[in-house]
């Protein structure tokens, strides 16, 4: 079984308030079990103060996690903050492994999970997983070789985002330091009881006419039932100009044709061959439909999803795609507040997200780990 408790802090220049805030919330002699582990999720700022550090190095356990531009927890949602979910637990244990992507990132990771996983006497039960934002190194990419090192263990996490229009200060965070090129992964062993949900665009928005995907490389979408993307992408209302003026905000969904739930895709750039850079895999044969983001669906599909999984004896990370945030204008927090309102009396962690890795249940009832865009991914720990 799987306690947490939850601690925040706004105090972004001052270590020793931000460390007294923080154990007092979590009291780490009185409430924690065997073996522990925290998940942070915080404003980028706090990387750099040494409040992050000092906050890490203060606790009897390790931390992994990722800077955002909104998180929210204990009923408060703000970009300014950093929030700490401690997982705890006597029949569980954790371990965790910081992996260098700079250079030979399949070896890398192939090297350090097989380390990671060498720790434990039995085989993970889940991976929370925090990848740095690199242009030329997707998530599928990264979760593609994670999935090869590891034999398909599930995979939770998100991919680091900030406050900056360029992102340039993302990290992906592992005992207190900030990393720009490096995977932190966290492996939980033991008797996990842990269920993932995803919540993404609304269906009856999404286009009933469908094409097949009918070349690609990753995520670089090449041709559509024949023709170039661009083409395509023309043909349903979406110009060039369009598509580089709204970088990210056009969501593709994407079929595998394996059981699995469809998956939402951007489309960051066209390439001047007329092929469409997008946020994840875009395989061959699958089918592909246009959808929308819009407020009032990111606030219902998000209610409809977290109110059927929560539980008063759970912990639920929550981990909601940037798409989504930007879709919500002024309003910007009111996803965050619909969470901590329906999570009220429960331990749970929500955060923004730069690319968002959840797994789906196929067909045949097994779960496949995926990457997604436009979506906002739940796990339940009890």
């Amino acid at each position: 079984m799987i306690k947490s408790f939850t601690a925040t802090t706004h105090e972004v220049d001052d270590a020793i308030a931000a460390v007294d805030e923080i154990l007092k919330a979590i009291a780490p002699e009185k409430n924690l079990l065997k073996n522990s582990l925290g998940i942070i999720s915080c404003y980028s700022e706090f990387t750099e103060t040494g409040v992050l550090k000092a906050i890490c190095d203060a606790l009897p356990f390790e931390c992994i996690g990722a800077t955002t531009c909104l998180c929210a927890a204990n009923q408060e949602s703000e970009q300014i903050m950093l929030a700490i979910t401690v997982l705890t637990s006597d029949d569980c244990s954790f371990d965790t492994v910081l992996i260098p992507v700079e250079e030979e990132y399949e070896k890398s990771i192939d090297s350090k999970t097989k380390g990671l996983l060498s720790k434990s006497e039995d085989k993970p039960a889940l991976l929370l997983a925090y990848f740095p934002l690199i242009t030329t190194l997707s998530g599928d990419m990264l979760l593609s070789a994670i999935d090869k090192a590891t034999g398909g263990i599930p995979v939770f996490g998100t991919i680091a985002v900030d406050h900056t229009m360029d992102y340039s200060q993302t990290k992906t965070i592992h005992n207190g330091e900030g990393y720009s090129k490096a995977v932190v992964l966290g492996a939980v062993s033991g008797p996990v009881n842990a269920s993932f949900e995803v919540a993404s665009l609304n269906e009856n928005k999404i286009r009933k006419q469908k094409a097949i995907i009918t070349e690609s490389t990753g995520n670089i979408l090449i041709g559509v039932n024949g023709k170039t993307a661009l083409e395509y992408l023309e043909e349903i209302g979406l110009s060039k100009e369009v598509l580089s003026v709204g970088a990210g905000i056009v969501p593709l969904v994407v079929d595998h044709k394996d059981g699995t739930k469809p998956v939402a895709r951007g489309v960051f750039a066209i390439t001047p061959d007329g092929h469409a850079v997008c946020g994840g895999l875009m395989p061959v044969d699958a089918t592909i439909a246009l959808g929308s983001v819009e407020k009032e669906d990111v606030l219902q599909t998000t209610a409809d999803v977290l109110m059927a999984v929560a539980e008063k004896e759970s912990t639920i990370l929550s981990y909601s795609c940037i798409a989504r945030f930007f879709a919500l204008g002024a309003d910007n927090t009111a996803e965050a507040k619909t969470v901590s309102g329906i999570m009220e009396g429960s331990g749970y962690l929500f955060a923004s997200s730069g690319g968002e890795i959840c797994p789906l249940v196929d067909a045949n009832g097994n779960l496949k780990n995926y990457f997604h865009n436009y979506t906002i991914v739940f796990c339940k720990l009890s």
